[in-house]
């Protein structure tokens, strides 16, 4: 079974790459879809037949599906790795509610319908010399999903004006329609704007954002190999010296990664949108193809043959416009669990999570797995959201989509649990209930919980997933 999975993931990496690579980045496979009835998530991992299936083209149209519906429950990009989008009767894709609303280049925003994907968002940025101030990793998720989920990025950590850490701190205006059909407006300082930020649909469907923008910029990427524990003892100075900040760290090894990103004056890298396609399409690769090969032979505790996977990272600099370096296209079959812990935390949580991993994996056929560390600063955009209320370190497990990441993922989450980590919701979690919620967020949650039944009585908008972290309701 594992070398089945082994070749799945490997094939379905070499595929996308290549379908994105001759249509000139236009397709990309490991997309979410419905095709001939059936809905396929983006890891290709679970697929269900909805009842009903509809691509929306007015807001009448959503109005009157959510009227007609039993419940209702709405996809983008299909970037998930649970089963939120799953729907016990009508799913909708706002992949034909896209594109601009209006622009105000005074106020140097514009407007979008909530289907419209985070790379035609940026698009329409460009066009009037704007920019979004940072973004997270991926480019496909519609600008609906990436608020319903309050995705991140990295930034700073020390809460000033000019620090960043989420896509909601570049949305001014948020139109969402309701249970009841009903239309909202709501800005950062509204309860109701707090609740659709990271409350994954539970209070109405996002239709408009109004996104503020910034002067078009570029940014300075490195990509360097250094010892993880000098990170440790500097990481406070790293943070502080660049604009933005990860880590990858992996198993077995003191090495890890250090991705930073800062704005610059210098020329745009020649042939440098190119040069990055190379790097992330190698990396991809060499995850897919050498790092699964490397696990389930049972080879990863060897050092000599554990550093083969940084070692494929000879270290990249480039100067790239701000989205191309912020933002790109994901190709790796793999999936994700992704929580937080405050930032005083980092080291000890994350060391905590590889134990468990070195552990399970001297016993258990295990994936090749690595670990994505970011930043964010305090957050009081959201009731719900990983990230609200306190400065964050996210620590993402990248584990390859095939045998045996349900094992380890299963115990992560006991850990999370175990040392009060905050889930991301639109990553892998099936291990949260609504008591965990509430032993995490507290009033937060008792105030979400209220704008749910007074936007939403009949459930609507309820699945599954959701009434496990939230409740049956009324």
């Amino acid at each position: 079974m594992k070398w089945l999975g082994y070749l799945n993931v490997a094939s379905a990496t070499t595929l996308n790459i290549l379908l994105n690579a001759g249509t000139f980045g236009r397709y990309i496979w490991l997309e979410g879809r419905v095709c001939r009835g059936v809905f396929t998530n983006w890891v290709k991992h679970f697929r269900y037949k909805p009842q009903l299936f509809f691509r929306p083209t007015t807001e009448r149209e959503i109005v009157q599906r959510i009227g007609d519906s039993r419940s209702v429950r709405v996809f983008g990009s299909g970037h998930s790795f649970n089963t939120g989008v799953v729907s016990d009767h009508t799913l909708l894709s706002l992949d034909d509610y896209s594109g601009l609303v209006q622009k105000e280049p005074g106020k140097k925003q514009v407007a979008v319908k909530g289907g419209t994907r985070m790379r035609d968002v940026v698009k329409l940025l460009l066009k009037e010399g704007l920019a979004f101030r940072a973004l997270p990793s991926h480019d496909a998720q519609s600008i609906a999903g990436i608020l319903s989920t309050d995705v991140h990025g990295t930034g700073k950590v020390h809460g000033t004006e000019d620090e960043w850490g989420f896509v909601s701190q570049s949305v001014v205006r948020l139109k969402l329609i309701d249970g009841k059909g009903k239309a909202h407006f709501c800005g950062p300082s509204d309860d109701l704007f707090k609740a659709a930020v990271g409350g994954i649909g539970a209070v109405g469907i996002i239709t408009e954002a109004v996104v503020q923008g910034v002067e078009r910029f570029s940014v300075e990427q490195r990509v360097q190999t250094a010892n993880l524990s000098s990170v440790k003892q500097n990481l406070e100075r790293l943070i502080e010296d660049n604009d933005h900040l990860s880590l990858y760290l992996f198993p077995f090894t003191d090495k890890c990664r250090i991705n930073t990103w800062n704005h610059t004056d210098k020329k745009l890298s020649v042939l440098g949108d190119l040069r990055e396609f190379a790097r992330t399409s190698a990396d991809a690769l060499a995850a897919a193809w050498v790092g699964n090969l490397i696990a389930y032979t049972g080879l990863l505790p060897m050092p000599a043959v554990s550093s083969l996977m940084y070692g494929f990272e000879r270290g990249s600099h480039l100067v790239l416009e701000s989205n191309k370096a912020f933002n790109r296209t994901i190709y790796h079959l793999h999936q994700e669990l992704e929580f937080t812990v405050p930032f005083e935390e980092t080291f000890g949580a994350c060391e905590r999570f590889i134990e468990l991993y070195e552990a399970m994996y001297r016993s258990s056929d295990l994936p090749y797995t690595l670990f994505e560390v970011r930043f964010t600063p305090e957050h009081d955009l959201t009731l719900i959201g990983a990230g609200r209320d306190r400065r964050c370190t996210w620590i993402d497990l990248l584990c390859n989509d095939s045998h045996g990441f349900e094992r380890y993922f299963a115990a992560a989450e006991d850990l999370i649990k175990e040392i009060g980590g905050r889930p991301h919701l639109g990553k892998y979690c099936e291990g949260f209930r609504k008591e965990d919620m509430a032993r995490l967020h507290g009033d937060k949650f008792v105030s979400f919980l209220d704008l749910v039944e007074q936007h939403d009585p009949e459930r609507k908008f309820a699945n599954g997933f959701t009434r496990r972290l939230f409740g049956d309701g009324a």
